[in-house]
């Protein structure tokens, strides 16, 4: 998965790339699926091309002709390192082909390989489930391109019935698509191609990927949606059409499914969810786990006729939603919430005003807003944009808008390239956007964001217990840390477990990847986290015994040591230090990281343009939070200074907080800066634990911003940082990148003073002069 910006993966997300575009998009709501998504992450990379002239988009009659021996010429060019990933994918491109019997082998490959590496046994013939039934259809006739209703349902009961519990609630998302954005994503990849006469691999694997999603859906999703009709109204009671009365009088829509085999009142577990669209699934998941299942969706979503305002209303709606939950006669008094990143917020909004049937909360990657959502440690992201319109375009998602790359893409680096103000990035977008705009005028961690969550005395007051879910690679581990840290530095009586790992935004919430950009995660770190959700709810709401990993407070697994490790507190991850000092004596334009403070004072002396725009470090339109997971080169984007240190003696575990205190002079009145922490393994490569940014006027106070003095030696720490826990070999070496901030995934600080969202290039006429004393260190938390 390629680093998430900011909200998780969105129901398009997963809809997308099973069914749809496979392009890259971000945040939002998990789905039960979600452990797939790594595997549907293609990346053909092929320079040869391949002829298909533009006549054969005439009409669809001649694609149709043609485009089967475009996919068999493809099948032999295809490459995907995954295995999983790369069967599932060749089913497509050979029911392209019409190899059905072919086709039947790849999905059946790939359904052993993905269950056997996730250790999701139970799921076996579930993954890829419509592509299954498809091309066994079309197999036993394949001269018939239509399918009829009765050959259909009799193969889905057949295949359906042969899945265990577990999978047979695996397959509904397959079937909860829309046609129309199938066949829209379809015409988008015939027009960004029609006038060429061949394709790039990556441009016929595209093509031929949504041409296969839709020829598989426009077959097989009615009849599929009816089956699973049937048999959910067998199996469940569902009312979709709830509204709820808030006191200013505001609705709140509600999705409800209770099991048709329980008649008493059962406990209530509810996400509380801006992405509305696919709320059914979630509900139905919920009550397949002996609960009554609820999806609310904030203010203005869904059926709700009120404005969307995202963040702003959820704290006191989710007071009144609970309270009317409770008082139905399904349920027994008790509600739990789970969810992730939007979700997760939604969660501690809920918390603030805490109503008393509300007995516990599982906040899995939480999105800490005005903490690392919509600007991270003081520095505003360009995708909060493109995010505003995914969910405030319609009263569901925009998955179409939101997942087009090229268009996002281009926006960014008009922004960047132009130096226009960051306030304007809006109007270049051609949509002012009120909330963007309100956004922006709240720079500093003030009473707008702080009136979203619980501060101070609340958390205090908070007497439910906790369970969090999140990862070293979390886009939004600190968000969900600083609530984890703000609840312990006030709650007295603290009843809170924390379960963290080598997970990515996506992984933290429901199923780790095996393989998560190249590096194959720790056997023992593939944990199911949505079956330990629940068993987590069984032990709060029906009083069973506590999920076995939570074996202490803080849980977590050292990479490479294949190892859990299970402490009271999260300082305890740790029981000893090394600090590195920054040396200014260059050796190939690299400087060393030394383990005692220099006798000498010193210096490195950087000046940066920040007018010059020739360098573009920027990946498919995404915000990057994280570099690559492992390379064999560092990109310096090249402001950033590279300091390495010795080979280490032995093997070393590196766990907890990285803490950095930066010593700097500077011309200006701010600055933004990153910091990257990598190990460089014995062969060379390099892989990433840790990255930082952070605006230095907010590095003390994020309430309140302080200005530095232009030639006066500043202090700047370095300490809202990722946590990580990894086992690094002997001979590797410890490699810290420390720089400023010039990318366009976040808004640019000229170091004017101004408010930073107005500044433009024109304020970069002097260039920023930047002295790095050798008195500055980097702090590593170490296990012995």
């Amino acid at each position: 998965m390629k680093k998430l910006p900011p909200f998780s993966i969105t129901p398009g997300y997963f809809h997308s790339n099973i069914f749809h575009q496979g392009s890259h998009v971000s945040r939002g709501i998990m789905f039960f699926m979600l452990q797939m998504s790594l595997l549907l992450l293609t990346h053909p990379t092929s320079a040869q091309k391949l002829y298909f002239p533009k006549t054969y988009y005439n009409d669809s009659i001649t694609l149709a002709h043609h485009i089967p021996a475009l996919a068999r010429d493809l099948i032999r060019e295809y490459r995907e390192n995954d295995e999983a990933a790369y069967y599932y994918d060749l089913c497509r491109l050979q029911i392209v082909a019409r190899m059905y019997d072919s086709a039947l082998i790849s999905i059946n490959t790939s359904n052993k390989i993905f269950c056997k590496s996730n250790s999701e046994m139970s799921l076996l013939g579930s993954y890829g489930f419509h592509y299954k039934i498809y091309s066994e259809l079309m197999a036993s006739n394949p001269e018939n391109n239509i399918i009829s209703p009765t050959a259909y349902q009799s193969k889905f009961k057949s295949d359906y019935s042969s899945l265990t519990e577990k999978g047979q609630d695996n397959i509904s998302y397959y079937f909860s698509g829309d046609l129309s954005e199938y066949k829209s994503d379809l015409d988008a990849k015939i027009k960004d191609v029609k006038d060429l006469d061949s394709l790039t691999i990556e441009g016929a694997f595209e093509l031929c990927k949504s041409y296969s999603i839709y020829q598989v859906t426009s077959a097989t999703l009615y009849f599929g949606k009816e089956e699973l009709a049937s048999i959910d109204k067998e199996k469940y009671i569902e009312d979709d059409s709830v509204l709820v009365k808030m006191p200013d009088g505001a609705r709140i829509s509600l999705t409800i499914t209770r099991s048709r085999k329980i008649s008493i009142p059962q406990p209530v577990v509810m996400m509380y969810n801006i992405y509305a669209g696919q709320d059914p699934f979630y509900t139905k998941f919920i009550a397949s786990k002996g609960y009554v299942g609820i999806v609310a969706n904030t203010r203005g979503k869904r059926l709700s006729p009120d404005h969307i305002e995202p963040l702003e209303h959820d704290a006191k709606d989710a007071y009144y939603i609970i309270d009317w939950i409770s008082k139905q006669p399904w349920c027994d008094g008790k509600v739990g919430m789970f969810g992730g990143s939007y979700l997760g917020f939604a969660q501690w909004s809920a918390m603030k005003y805490l109503h008393p049937a509300l007995k516990t909360a599982v906040p899995q990657v939480s999105v800490g807003a005005g903490i690392d959502y919509p600007m991270q440690n003081g520095i505003y992201m360009s995708y909060m944009l493109q995010w505003l319109h995914y969910v405030m375009d319609n009263k569901l998602t925009d998955e179409l808008g939101f997942g087009d790359t090229k268009k996002w893409r281009g926006l960014y680096e008009n922004w960047y390239k132009n130096g226009k103000s960051f306030r304007s990035l809006d109007t270049l977008e051609g949509r002012p956007d009120p909330i963007f705009q309100r956004w922006l005028n709240h720079p500093d961690y003030d009473s707008y964001w702080k009136n979203m969550t619980p501060q101070k005395e609340e958390f205090a007051k908070i007497n439910i217990p906790l369970f969090t879910t999140t990862g070293y690679w979390d886009d939004d581990q600190i968000g969900a840390m600083y609530y984890y840290q703000q609840y312990h530095a006030w709650n007295k009586n603290p009843n809170y477990f924390l379960l963290i790992g080598p997970y990515d935004h996506g992984g933290s919430q429901w199923q780790p990847a095996a393989v998560l950009e190249g590096y194959k995660i720790d056997s023992l770190a593939r944990v199911p986290i949505i079956d330990i959700v629940f068993q987590w709810f069984d032990h709060i709401l029906k009083d069973s015994s506590l999920p076995a990993i939570l074996q202490d407070r803080v849980n977590f697994e050292v990479m490479g040591a294949n190892r859990w490790m299970h402490v009271s507190s999260l300082d305890k991850m740790h029981n000893d230090s090394v600090v590195f000092y920054l040396g200014n004596k260059p050796d190939d334009n690299r400087y060393p990281l030394l383990k005692s403070k220099p006798k000498t004072p010193g210096y490195i002396e950087q000046t940066l343009d920040l007018k010059d725009r020739t360098e573009l470090n920027f990946k498919d339109g995404d915000v990057d939070p994280f570099p690559s997971l492992i390379d064999t080169a560092l990109n310096s984007e090249k402001i950033k200074l590279i300091f390495v240190s010795d080979p280490i003696d032995n093997p070393l575990i590196l766990s907890g907080a990285i803490m950095a205190s930066v010593n700097l002079t500077i011309n200006k009145k701010d600055v933004d800066l990153v910091m990257d922490l990598y190990e460089q393994t014995p062969d060379g490569k390099y892989f990433a634990l840790n990255e930082n940014v952070q605006r230095a006027s907010y590095a003390k106070d994020r309430t309140r911003r302080q200005l530095l003095e232009p030639g006066k030696i500043e202090n700047i720490l370095l300490t809202h940082t990722f946590i990580t826990s990894s086992q690094l070999e002997k001979g590797s070496r410890i490699v810290v990148m420390i720089g400023v901030n010039k990318n366009p995934s976040w808004e640019i600080n000229y170091g004017t003073g101004k408010d930073v969202g107005n500044e433009t290039m024109k304020d970069a006429a002097e260039p920023m002069k930047i002295k790095w004393y050798n008195s500055s260190y980097v702090k590593l938390p170490i296990l012995r």
